[in-house]
């Protein structure tokens, strides 16, 4: 079992016993509501273009109601994890999903931009403690011997919740027109939410992680969250990450049709076998780290190079076969560490505090596609070449390799 360096001076209690069957319903509930979460996520994208004549919007207005709901969550990730701490991750995740829900139904009402924007920041608002409620719902409930494949599973429900959006939604709303399927996706986030508040639990019958203890002392503060150096190395480091990944994902596309004049058609494809490749890559990812010598912090400095490495092999192609052949590996860069940041910030928190060091960490990890697009945009307006723009999402995750270095934790035994 990997163990870190203290973070906190309160003592926990360490007895564990063998962890129960009913984890596994708490990690299909989880994975559940995040799917759904990413349905409701990637909607837009679907939609937004038939939207757009009944709302009288411009080519340019329609990313805004995406860019709203994204200002939202980012705000409320710690405000979130706290609250999950202080509820409980199965209150919050209910609490979320319904508000959620009920705001998704009013966005299907909208006639205006004005309205849209706002019910949008609104949906990000009360989303931003279900990330870490389940962050910390799992990690209560899993070994640390078993989380990276929980983790790993779990986090599978972001690529499942895209194939899903973009499969299903075209269909449905031929039939409902984009209102409708607003309405829909309102109603069965309520339905999930409900579904989540009645199974899941915040407590498993028998502690099989380090139970929190009873204390007045070390009060929760961000002040507490920036001492504790394993937590603010893997958020910092996380976030060059995600410069990485959310500015290839948002730029992927058209980096491909504008330096090669490849049809929008063949640049998608190359996408969505990246995309793809994540539902098999995070959970074979998580398996291995649970069973392969070495700590946490050393199997995400060698992920995040390879990162690095598949990031500038891609921007010295020439061929679109081997653009082909490449995009399962670069789906790994792009998608494997994921499962460890994730599934890390457990292991690095107060136990007590876990969803709060989750949203500490996502804020974060979030600002890396905040400013990625843009500077990657830069760079490809200015020059045109490939390479240069690739490079300049490498940097985040060769940034990211150098910051896990103050990390203190001490090696597992292979399982």
């Amino acid at each position: 079992m990997d163990t870190t360096e203290s973070t906190t001076s309160t003592p926990v209690q360490t007895t564990t016993s063998s962890p129960s069957p009913y984890r596994w319903m708490i990690l299909f509930l989880c994975w559940l509501a995040f799917t759904v979460i990413y349905v409701n996520r990637t909607a837009w994208s679907v939609v937004a273009v038939s939207a757009s004549h009944s709302l009288g919007l411009s080519v340019a207005e329609l990313g805004i109601f995406a860019t709203a709901m994204s200002i939202g969550y980012v705000v409320t990730n710690i405000p979130g994890g706290i609250f999950a701490d202080l509820i409980g991750g199965r209150t919050a995740v209910g609490i979320s999903l319904v508000a959620a829900g009920i705001l998704t139904f009013v966005f299907g009402t909208v006639t205006n931009l004005g309205l849209g924007i706002a019910v949008q920041v609104l949906i990000g608002l009360v989303s931003g403690a279900d990330v870490a409620s389940f962050t910390k719902l799992l990690s209560r409930w899993f070994p640390l011997s078993e989380r990276g494949t929980a983790f790993g599973l779990y986090i599978t429900s972001t690529a499942v919740g895209g194939v899903l959006a973009n499969a299903t939604i075209p269909g449905l709303m031929a039939k409902v027109n984009w209102n409708g399927v607003y309405f829909v996706l309102g109603g069965l986030s309520i339905v999930i939410g409900v579904v989540c508040w009645t199974f899941l639990r915040n407590k498993p019958p028998r502690e099989v992680a380090p139970e929190p203890a009873t204390s007045h002392g070390d009060r929760l503060s961000v002040a507490m969250m920036l001492k504790n150096r394993n937590l603010l190395s893997l958020s910092v480091a996380g976030l060059g990450m995600q410069w990485g990944t959310l500015g290839f994902l948002a730029w992927g596309n058209s980096l491909m049709v504008k330096a090669f004049g490849l049809s929008t058609g063949k640049a998608a494809l190359v996408m969505v076998i990246v995309s793809t490749t994540a539902i098999g890559v995070k959970p074979l990812v998580g398996f291995l780290s649970d069973r392969i010598r070495g700590t946490r912090k050393i199997h995400l400095m060698v992920l995040s190079g390879y990162f690095v490495v598949i990031l500038i092999v891609f921007g010295l192609l020439h061929s679109y076969t081997a653009m082909l052949a490449l995009a399962p590996f670069l789906g790994l860069g792009v998608y494997g560490y994921t499962v460890l940041t994730n599934s890390t910030v457990p292991q690095y928190a107060d136990p007590r505090y876990v969803g709060s060091a989750f949203g500490f960490a996502n804020t974060s990890w979030q600002l890396g596609g905040v400013f990625a697009p843009i500077a990657v945009g830069a760079a490809f307006g200015a020059t045109g070449s490939l390479l240069l723009a690739v490079s300049v999402l490498a940097v985040g995750p060769l940034l990211g390799v150098l910051l896990l270095l103050p990390i203190r934790e001490q090696a597992k035994p292979a399982a």
